[in-house]
């Protein structure tokens, strides 16, 4: 791909060799393969998304010139000057013959969690711009510099580390892609790249920036990070943030290996309900509440992992000797039943939500069942309770024994979707391999923790996880 020739560029572009290493490494990455793509830039005005607009618009006209940038500027609506700020962007875009937009984060702010609101708003609004302009590319000029203050929050957080694998995944930081909504790509190139190189690179352009004020709030978490990072050594943070992701990916594979169902000793019954045989953990103990983890998320519709801490704990409980025939536990959101045979994973039968949808609405549906109403008339989306489900078994006569049996788990069928209309039952839809279906009600398993947003560190283990939590009745989710 591209050689490090500072002859390409401008005199004023000169940067260190060893800096154009790192920059175009990270650019080689992203833009392989995209000969003729549509590319998506976030620039919010700050030094570090307007050094990546202009080095992503010279890197591609030099090596893709048929590729299309599309500058995006995201205004939270948070601060009076955000909205001049984005108009000096687009006149920055214009003057460089780069196509602009602005999207706004409308609508009522959240009093507390601000900063995750706001990054989930403007990754819904890149998403956006990405789908109209036919692009599965999002650029963010995220840096070394941010990387290393991930890395000092995430460690703040952990506390203490007690040796459980995968206890520190979260001390890898950002990953260089991440994968939005299930289709688009978000990059980072830069992550190689320190601030105050990219503010140098633009000092010798004459190009300035906007330092937003929020960055140096200290009520907020970032920024007095932020401030304490610049009394550290940031290189070897750097060097140990990028060990940790290493790390994490390498948990991921044990993690992957342990759930591999080659044999198909792992079963899922329709209703969410998933069967590891006895002795499943021994097969890697240390790795096993890692998997664990993953697994209880999954089922559970959670959004993040629980505790890896608990999860060593779980894994212990069911490595002990059977005290009855049965035994549970319950842990985000799920309970966990051990036998003889196995364990069993459901979802918990608490806190399940009852939904209305009008005609054309969707709604996601208890972290795991995306659900449309493509129909004139209103359906409520609930769980059943035991009396509805074995009426409506009775009605469609669907054995809960017999030949059934190994096609579904009644006591999850409690935890899932159904469709109602006017209090009758008119679909359930985990059940479509056996029963007919409410009609223009369209149902879809989804991962909560996976399908919004899925770190590049974790793509092979949700990739397995999917498998596992789709076999063999996702194709008959309508």
């Amino acid at each position: 791909m591209s050689t490090i020739d500072t002859q390409m560029l401008e005199p004023a572009y000169a940067l260190p060799a060893d800096v154009w290493s790192r920059i175009f490494s990270g650019f080689d990455e992203v833009f392989a393969g995209q000969e003729n793509a549509s590319i998506i830039v976030a620039v919010s005005g700050g030094s570090d998304s307007l050094a990546l607009l202009l080095l992503a618009k010279n890197y591609l006209e030099k090596n893709y010139p048929a590729c299309h940038l599309i500058a995006v500027t995201v205004d939270h609506q948070l601060r009076a000057e955000s909205a001049t700020e984005a108009l000096d962007v687009a006149a920055l875009c214009k003057q460089l013959g780069i196509t602009h937009q602005i999207l706004c984060w409308t609508g009522d702010k959240p009093s507390s969690g601000i900063a995750s609101a706001a990054r989930n708003a403007r990754y819904d609004l890149l998403v956006q711009a990405a789908k109209q302009a036919n692009a599965t590319i999002i650029l963010t000029g995220h840096t070394a510099d941010d990387q290393v203050e991930t890395y000092l929050m995430r460690r703040e957080r952990e506390g203490a580390f007690t040796g459980i694998a995968g206890e520190g995944r979260g001390l890898a930081a950002m990953a260089r892609r991440t994968l939005l909504h299930k289709s688009i790509m978000l990059c980072r190139p830069l992550l190689s790249v320190w601030r105050e190189e990219l503010r140098e690179f633009l000092r010798d352009n004459k190009i300035g920036w906007v330092d937003d004020p929020s960055n140096d709030n200290q009520a907020y978490e970032r920024p007095r990070i932020r401030q304490l990072a610049k009394s550290l050594d940031k290189a070897p943070l750097f060097a140990v943030a990028h060990q940790a992701g290493f790390q994490r990916c390498a948990d991921n594979q044990r993690v992957a290996a342990l759930l591999n169902n080659k044999a198909e000793t792992i079963r899922l019954f329709a209703g969410d309900s998933l069967f590891l045989p006895a002795g499943w953990c021994d097969q890697d103990q240390a790795i096993a509440p890692l998997a664990l983890s993953y697994l209880l998320t999954a089922i559970g519709g959670q959004v993040f992992l629980p505790a890896i801490k608990d999860c060593a704990v779980l894994k212990l409980w069911l490595s002990q000797p059977l005290l009855t025939g049965k035994q549970r536990k319950t842990l985000h959101h799920c309970v966990i039943e051990k036998s003889r045979k196995g364990i069993m994973i459901r979802r918990e039968r608490r806190n399940l939500p009852v939904i209305t949808l009008q005609k054309g609405e969707q709604v996601l549906w208890d972290g795991r069942y995306n659900i449309h109403n493509e129909g004139a008339e209103p359906v409520t989306i609930a769980a059943l309770s035991e009396k509805q489900l074995s009426a409506y078994l009775r009605e469609w006569s669907v054995e809960t024994g017999g030949g059934h049996q190994l096609l579904f788990d009644k006591v999850a069928l409690l935890s899932a979707p159904a469709v109602l209309h006017n209090s009758d039952v008119i679909g359930l839809p985990v059940l479509s391999h056996l029963v007919p279906q409410a009609p223009l009600v369209t149902v879809k398993r989804t991962l909560a923790c996976f399908d919004r947003v899925l770190s590049g560190y974790d793509f092979e283990v949700a990739a397995v996880v999917k498998a596992l939590l789709t076999m063999p009745f996702n194709h008959n989710y309508r």
